[in-house]
């Protein structure tokens, strides 16, 4: 009997290892391989491009080294994203570790834009590469045409406007070619045909009109346009001066100015005043014409109003960022990624304020644009903050910036505006 209870004891023993065993197989399973075979991944190493000279490094303070590196890993992050085919992945989802859905040609242009203006700051020549090879496979994507009534050509998207907007895409790929290290002069021709285009479209009011025929009524598909695709166009046409100057480009300005101002002062808009308050911004160091920096003036006072400035204990992440405008008036809501583009419009309203002498503005706007970028630091994915993700998925988001705080996807264009302030921030606000 005895011998029996043993042999009993043993067998329930058995069996509940086994069963433990079976279940601790079931809660682990095997370790994934650390480098899966995935199409289009990124480059394994994760390493900055070109360092300054050690002497040169240490005599920026320390905002502006952490700026410099971010900037770097930003610019990293749009090359290896760039695929094969020339273009750039859109963006992830890392909390899937899938890619995000949608894309446009408009963000892969300011992709272009971003990763040529870091290259030519930081003379990092993959980076420069990628942006010429990237540049030249949107512009298979345009035409071009003769100007009615003139020995000119201008050129275009091949979509129309529903599209892809034309009067967008122009300025866009003009800042592109115009932000390039030595650009092309086979390049530059092209961006003169762009320019011509955005010529075109300026109306008798003075606004741009940003659909494809100015003789047609506006459509209704794209309210939001008049604050986004003018300002890029105009922007563009002033970023070209530095390598085909014309004095026709700066009429065009002046004529947008006495549109476009009037219209902003009834119809405030935060997304309005990045692209504006950079090309008046342009304009006025270019002429020197004091209504330029009024208009500049007067927007970044506006945006400067809207920045979360101190630390409010119960939103310790928002310093820094910009609460939205909504029905005419400001809300209190969690800052993004937009932030940092609000930011890029700063900076050039730096530029003009130290230019037209203005120590109490160019403080106030350094002053803001140091406090965004500290915010969009703390967006951007890290060695440090993605130790949990896997070794062979890292790569894809090292130098991202991300949503916001609560929203950690990636978009090309997010790394666009923050590589593209921080670059401008170094090159013309720091001492």
């Amino acid at each position: 009997m005895r011998l029996e209870k043993l042999l009993a004891f043993a067998f329930v023993a058995m069996c509940g290892g086994v069963l433990t065993f079976s279940l601790t197989r079931g809660q682990n399973p095997p370790p994934q391989p650390t480098e899966p075979a995935q199409p289009n991944s990124f480059p394994a190493p994760l390493q900055l491009g070109v360092t300054p000279a050690p002497d040169k490094f240490s005599k920026l303070s320390p905002l502006q080294q952490q700026m410099y590196l971010a900037a770097q890993r930003g610019a990293d992050w749009l090359y290896r994203s760039n695929r094969p085919d020339g273009r750039f992945e859109y963006g992830f989802l890392p909390a899937l570790k899938t890619k995000l859905e949608g894309d446009h040609f408009l963000r892969q242009a300011g992709a272009v834009f971003a990763l040529a203006r870091a290259a030519k700051f930081t003379g990092d020549e993959r980076h420069a590469a990628v942006a010429r090879q990237a540049l030249l496979t949107l512009l298979l994507e345009t035409s071009s045409t003769d100007v009615p009534g003139a020995k000119l050509l201008m050129r275009h998207t091949t979509l129309p406007s529903v599209a892809v907007n034309r009067l967008a895409a122009a300025g866009l790929l003009v800042l592109a070619i115009n932000e390039l290290p030595q650009p092309a002069g086979d390049l530059l021709e092209q961006s003169e045909e762009l320019c011509n285009y955005i010529g075109r479209q300026l109306q008798a009011d003075g606004s741009l009109c940003y659909w494809d025929n100015p003789a047609d009524p506006q459509p209704n598909s794209d309210p939001e346009g008049i604050n986004y695709y003018p300002g890029e166009a105009l922007y563009a046409l002033m970023r070209s001066q530095q390598h085909r100057p014309a004095d026709w480009k700066k009429d065009v300005l002046r004529k947008s100015l006495a549109y476009y101002r009037p219209w902003w002062q009834k119809n405030k808009n935060m997304a309005f005043v990045t692209w504006q308050t950079a090309a008046y911004a342009e304009a006025y160091l270019a002429t020197k014409e004091q209504a330029f920096a009024d208009f500049v003036f007067e927007m970044s006072d506006w945006l400067c109003d809207l920045q979360y400035k101190t630390l409010d204990p119960r939103h310790p992440l928002w310093t820094g960022g910009f609460m939205a405008w909504v029905d005419g008036k400001p809300a209190t809501t969690a800052p993004t990624i937009n932030s940092v583009s609000y930011a890029e419009g700063l900076v050039e309203a730096c530029r003009t304020a130290r230019q037209a002498g203005d120590p109490q503005r160019h403080q106030k706007y350094k002053e803001a644009v140091q406090r965004s970028l500290q915010f969009a630091a703390t967006l951007q994915y890290t060695e440090a903050n993605t130790q949990h993700f896997a070794d062979w998925y890292r790569p894809r988001l090292v130098g991202g910036f991300h949503a916001s705080h609560q929203d950690g996807n990636l978009r090309i264009d997010y790394n666009q505006h923050a590589v593209s302030t921080m670059v401008q921030y170094l090159t013309y606000v720091t001492d």
